[in-house]
């Protein structure tokens, strides 16, 4: 049994096999045995805003069971709507809770993950009696994990994601207040969340006894608190516009034709290759939500925030899972000792039957400067079984555009020398050429069990 979480004072989390087991101390079974009997959690459960466990009462501690989410996205994935999400889905827990004398005692977007397109509310143990006061203790935690990144997000376009890469607990006012500078006097939002904090850097919060009017009272004012903190997360809803998001309406080095061919391939590919699936470089989600039609699981990355936040928002019902990632340099394993949160690739090692490589291999190769062995290797320990690879020759529009003047350092990137590298990894099943842009091809690859 693998310890996965420790900073918890209150409970220990282990991972064994297929299962993941929670450990609470004796004393506090009964707070759990009676929250999971509770109307309002029972309806959360099954909206699915809270990860569903099960009790055990041992003889000296609680133990509580967690069916194992196989692959999820954490906050240092998100795209900035998707946090937006999450804070929006911590704060709906929080007021449902109150209203039902329970509370979230912290506001962590770590207790958070998106799973199959939807966010998902892990950390159980957060939940604690109602202490009857009007104060909330996770509310300076909620500031640093959702209000400020999403500020920061909107004014300088730094996507959230790198931003808990730095500031694990989020990111404190007087951190914000230096990187905005003068844009602090934009808003009133972020006077009241960034300027003023730094000013007024401590309070104190003072506890009494009150009657049962007063618990009302408090209650009430409470629950206007956690609705005017709501109102302003709203408030921050991210835009998503960019380059890449218009991509699809500007791509003259395709024709329609060229695309309905490339949508062909997947679906009929598809169709007798069911399995889990992931296109890197997904954009705004063209082929994978074709390709969710047909695969178990349905997974897109992409290095544009814009056009992550662009899928995340028009999922609809579908389950597809999406991922703020650049390929060239993914998300790290980090935390204490890198074993908290496991980096991208060793989560998705050999994880999908399928990967989709469309148009990205001449801007990893120019761009990035890495060699195509080394980009076939990665793609080789990513899939199973198979890769639909788009190769685009060194006499191609954009290739030639994003080489400029080192054109002659790809002189050797022919389709030839391709297929002859490519066979280290993988046998070729099938060749589809492209009609209207010639210098493109779509490979059916099958991966070589070595």
């Amino acid at each position: 049994m693998k310890r996965i979480s420790f900073r918890d004072p209150l409970s220990e989390v282990y991972v064994d096999n297929n299962k993941i087991i929670r450990k609470i101390k004796k004393k506090d079974f009964l707070l759990f045995n009676d929250l999971f009997k509770q109307n309002f959690y029972k309806e959360m459960i099954q909206k699915n805003w809270v990860q569903k466990s099960d009790i055990l009462n041992k003889e000296n501690f609680v133990e509580m069971t967690h069916q194992k989410i196989e692959n999820f996205t954490e906050v240092t994935e998100m795209s900035s709507y998707q946090l937006f999400l999450s804070g929006k889905q911590t704060l709906n827990i929080a007021i449902e809770s109150l209203k039902n004398d329970y509370m979230l005692k912290d506001a962590s977007a770590w207790n958070v993950v998106f799973s199959k397109g939807k966010p998902l509310f892990l950390d159980v143990a957060s939940f604690e009696k109602w202490d009857k006061q009007k104060t909330w203790l996770g509310y300076g935690q909620f500031i640093r994990h959702y209000i400020i990144p999403l500020i920061l997000n909107k004014e300088l376009k730094i996507p959230t994601s790198k931003l808990f890469l730095l500031y694990r607990d989020g990111v404190y006012p007087i951190d914000a207040r230096n990187k905005l500078g003068i844009k602090i006097f934009k808003s009133f939002i972020y006077l009241e969340y960034i300027f003023a904090p730094t000013i007024l850097k401590s309070t104190k919060i003072i506890r009494k006894k009150d009657s049962q009017e007063d618990h009302d009272i408090n209650k009430r004012i409470l629950l206007t608190i956690l609705e005017r903190l709501k109102k302003k997360l709203l408030s921050l809803e991210p835009n998503s516009s960019s380059f890449w998001t218009n991509y699809s309406k500007k791509r003259d080095h395709y024709s329609d034709n060229d695309i309905e061919k490339k949508k062909q391939i997947i679906e009929n590919f598809l169709k007798d290759n069911k399995g889990k699936v992931l296109d890197i470089g997904c954009n705004t989600g063209e082929f994978l939500f074709l390709a969710s039609k047909y695969s178990s699981e349905s997974h897109g990355i992409d290095i544009d925030e814009d056009c992550i936040n662009h899928i995340q928002k028009n999922l609809g019902d579908n389950s597809i899972s999406v991922a703020n990632v650049n390929i060239s340099n993914p998300t790290p394993s980090i935390g204490w000792k890198n074993e908290e949160t496991s980096g991208y690739l060793k989560k998705n090692i050999n994880y999908f039957d399928t990967v989709i490589f469309f148009g990205i291999i001449h801007h990893l190769m120019i761009l990035d400067r890495i060699p195509l062995n080394e980009i076939l290797e990665l793609l080789f320990n990513l899939t199973k079984k198979n890769l639909i690879f788009e190769f685009v020759s060194n006499q191609d529009r954009r290739f030639l555009e994003l080489a400029s003047v080192n054109v002659d350092l790809y002189k050797d990137f022919t389709k030839e020398n391709f297929e002859k590298l490519i066979t280290k990894y993988f046998k070729i099943s099938e060749i589809h050429n492209l009609e209207f842009n010639k210098n493109r091809s779509i490979y059916i690859l099958e991966k070589i069990i070595k």
